[in-house]
């Protein structure tokens, strides 16, 4: 078969045509950011911490896992309130209530907890009372974090490797995304961004815009927990981590 100059110079025009539509389908270069470490603060309450949220600049919401009973059953689970300083302000038994993820969105509480079947709920509950007013189902069954951007609610689901978006107007899921890693641990909003650890990457990823779309990762050097629940909190002004385990957060700052 014989082509003439037109009929290559159409084909030379496709594949051009077909190769920038190939780039754009490709995922930007997310930028490298670094990140430095404060100091530091402890835990009051001992145990095995599975949620964080400041409820303001002073007082920190921690939920802590105790041991196992001798003779089998559920592991106890307290909320506790602390101050800045360590001190313990309150503490209540969540035993069969929640077990991991705390949010809060500046007038109420919100954890999540697993139901049987191996299903999960999340719980709306008063900020005096510490009790439940509400519970609805969560989109996955294995929620690690959870954040509130003054509107939504942002649940990350490390089983699914999805975030969801939560609107409490509503009361329901509105959407569900994927992450950039595969394993999304702890989320929390820095008033303009989200940011995401990924227990499969060992990962700090930041998302943007009303998409939060991936726009940059904490360079491995700085941070690089593969394998370790990283939870995360923000107190309206810094970045706070805690590596499921210790016994302390971390306050950061990035750039």
């Amino acid at each position: 078969m014989r082509f003439n100059r037109d009929s290559l110079l159409c084909v030379a025009a496709c594949l051009v045509a077909l190769a920038a539509g190939a780039r754009a389908e490709e995922p930007a270069p997310s930028t490298p950011l670094a990140l430095a470490r404060l100091d530091s603060l402890a835990i009051a309450a001992p145990g095995l911490v599975t949620g964080v949220a400041w409820l303001g600049a002073d007082s920190l919401a921690v939920l802590v896992v105790g041991d196992e009973p001798a003779g089998g059953g559920r592991a106890p689970v307290r909320l506790v309130l602390q101050s800045r300083a360590g001190k313990v302000l309150r503490s209540e038994d969540v035993t069969g209530v929640l077990d991991r993820g705390l949010a809060w969105d500046g007038r109420e509480l919100w954890g999540c907890g697993d139901v049987d079947g191996g299903a999960s709920r999340l719980y709306r509950l008063d900020p005096v009372l510490l009790t439940v007013r509400a519970s609805y189902p969560t989109p996955g069954h294995r929620p690690a974090g959870l954040c509130s951007d003054g509107r939504f609610l942002w649940l990350a689901d490390r089983d699914a490797g999805r975030l969801a978006r939560f609107d409490p107007a509503l009361n329901e899921f509105t959407r569900v995304s994927s992450t950039p890693g595969f394993s999304p641990c702890g989320v929390a909003w820095d008033g303009r961004n989200l940011w995401l650890t990924d227990i499969a990457t060992g990962r700090l990823y930041r998302l943007s815009g009303s998409r939060r779309a991936w726009s940059g990762t904490v360079v491995a050097d700085d941070f690089l927990r593969r394998g370790t629940p990283v939870h995360l909190a923000h107190d309206g002004r810094d970045l706070w981590l805690l590596a499921e385990g210790a016994g302390w957060l971390v306050r950061v700052r990035i750039s």
